[in-house]
């Protein structure tokens, strides 16, 4: 089975408990499972077979026992009991962005056999009849078209990871000179199609004939004598090109760029008498190629900064680069801290200790602890725990913070005199998606301006390939962030990525506070940061302006923390 084929299966079990009234701790295990494997970039199986199971984040030695008895005998007997009186459309339905297991159970009971036949009954007026609600109907056919649009992509995480793989076996080969990622991996776009590679070497046959044998590769598609393609184990396709290092810089700059970027970059260097291909740039006049061993080569033959691969969006990076006027953007580097996490106090899979000996491995100075406001949450007995860690701890700084639902009327989950014994307050959307753009926006502002919030997490509340965030009138919300001093998140955690790139340099232009945070759930998701600050990147934005650049004396400053 491939990674994905054992995450919907999780997922399955998940919904099963869910509409047979399961222990919701026992469902977010399974969900948190799912994403896990679903985000590896190695087979699971593979790590099966190695006995090394337990090293997968969210795999229990409880679950680690049914992924060996699936593994091992092509089902789960515990799955099978879970899933008993669930009709199988069930768990097609849940496809649907927008549907949960009790409407899907729901649609299924009222004699739906497939997506094809419940767009068809909503038509009909069918389901109406059964006693669905017209939003609730037209919300699902909304979702229905949402699902069709859903491609083969795959998140960014898992492309960034399974492109390392590739390199770093065909690094360790001498006759490859340098091995790099092309195309939208490259410059770190949210999701990614195939992943393509390439490789500077003299020795092009050597290297597509080593590439061939990657050992997670499941099959060759084809191989000539500088390009090839192998699918990888996890489904994944792989497409490798070999060019010359005297013309490596050409290659490795045609194949980055988006189409905006390099018609752009062509039509200005014709313009000048240069004509550029993958091959190498061609001087119109003289017939002469020029070598380009590396892309600073052929930028700087233009006479222009090298515009980092991030922003190479034909969005004006082509002229701030004529201009020597490239913005300076973040590096992961400068992250001193996280300011949204999770821990076993609410959905998290992780103890305090160990998500801050998770942090204090990453150098950071500061760790804020979020964990979700559930109404059972003994908020007094957690507030404690954390005051005691940091009366007996030095090293790191954990802050006291909350993550708290904004409901569908504006309002908050829980009252202000519980939050405002906390130290940091993020205020977030998990519920009513559908409503119109003027009361998602309304909530946004009402959660803004409580004087006990200091950030907005994943403000648009997407989950790629999953659903589409909701809308909302993005210039009110910055607005009202600036005016009351408030923080918009970049959510690093791969289904978000959120606030999205193009609205990250909208916010920037603004003069919104940002912070990038993982959201983890678990300690491995903690490593997660880059991804956040490649969002950031794409959107121009710079060191400055993001909170969690700053040292802990500035930000309790900020904050207000004593």
């Amino acid at each position: 089975m491939t990674n994905s084929q054992v995450a919907e299966l999780l997922r399955s079990i998940a919904a099963a408990y869910a509409i047979k009234g399961g222990n919701r701790f026992q469902i977010a295990a399974y969900e948190t499972a799912a994403d896990s494997i679903e985000h590896m970039s190695g087979s699971l199986q593979d790590f099966w077979a190695q006995g090394t199971l337990d090293s997968v984040p969210g795999v229990g030695s409880h679950l680690a026992t049914y992924l060996d008895e699936l593994f091992q005998t092509g089902k789960v007997r515990h799955f099978e009991e879970t899933v008993k009186g669930i009709p199988e459309a069930t768990f097609d339905f849940l496809k649907i962005p927008g549907v949960g297991p009790k409407t899907a159970y729901k649609i299924a009971e009222a004699g739906v056999i497939s997506i094809a036949d419940l767009e068809k009954r909503i038509q009909s007026g069918y389901l109406e009849k059964k006693g669905f609600g017209k939003k609730t109907l037209q919300n699902i056919l909304r979702g229905i078209e949402e699902f069709r649009r859903k491609s083969d992509r795959i998140l960014l995480p898992l492309a960034w990871e399974t492109a390392e793989g590739v390199l770093n076996y065909l690094r360790a080969m001498p006759e490859v000179k340098q091995a790099d990622s092309l195309g939208s991996l490259r410059r770190m776009v949210a999701t990614v199609g195939d992943v393509d590679l390439s490789v500077a070497s003299k020795e092009p046959k050597k290297v597509i004939d080593f590439f061939t044998r990657y050992p997670e590769a499941a099959r060759v598609i084809e191989a000539g004598d500088k390009t090839a393609t192998i699918a990888l184990k996890s489904g994944i396709r792989v497409d490798l090109m070999v060019q010359p290092p005297e013309h490596y810089g050409s290659l490795l700059q045609h194949f980055t760029g988006s189409k905006s970027h390099n018609i752009a970059l062509r039509t200005y260097a014709l313009g000048i008498g240069y004509s550029l291909s993958e091959y190498g740039v061609k001087e119109e006049k003289s017939g002469k190629t020029i070598s380009c061993p590396t892309e600073n080569d052929l930028y700087d033959l233009l006479k222009m900064q090298t515009p980092p691969p991030e922003l190479r969006e034909g969005t004006g990076e082509i002229e701030a680069a004529l201009k020597l006027q490239l913005p300076r953007i973040i590096t992961t580097g400068k992250i001193k801290g996280d300011l949204h996490t999770h821990t076993v106090w609410s959905d998290g899979q992780n103890t305090l200790a160990e998500m801050v000996e998770g942090a204090k491995s990453l150098g950071y100075e500061y760790l804020a602890i979020t964990d979700h406001s559930y109404p059972n949450l003994d908020f007094e007995k957690r507030i404690f725990q954390i005051e005691q860690y940091n009366y007996s701890k030095r090293d790191i700084r954990v802050i006291i913070g909350l993550e708290v639902n904004i409901s569908a009327d504006s309002t908050l989950q829980i009252p202000d005199k519980i939050l405002q014994k906390h130290e940091f307050i993020i205020a977030s959307i998990h519920t009513s998606f559908r409503q119109p753009k003027e009361q998602i926006t309304a909530r946004l502002i009402s959660a803004i301006e409580n004087p006990y919030v200091d950030m907005i997490a994943h403000p648009t509340g997407r989950l790629l390939l999953e659903r589409e965030g909701y809308e909302a009138d993005w210039e009110k919300v910055f607005e009202a962030c600036v005016k009351h001093d408030k923080i918009l998140e970049i959510n690093a955690f791969p289904n978000r990525l959120d606030l999205p790139d193009n609205l990250v340099r909208s916010a920037v232009a603004a003069g919104v506070k940002l912070a990038i945070n993982t959201d983890s759930h678990h300690v491995s998701q903690l490593s997660l940061m880059p991804y956040g600050v490649s969002v950031a990147r794409r959107g121009w934005a710079g060191e400055k302006g993001i909170v969690n650049t700053l040292p802990w004396n500035k930000v309790k400053s900020i904050l207000k923390i004593n």
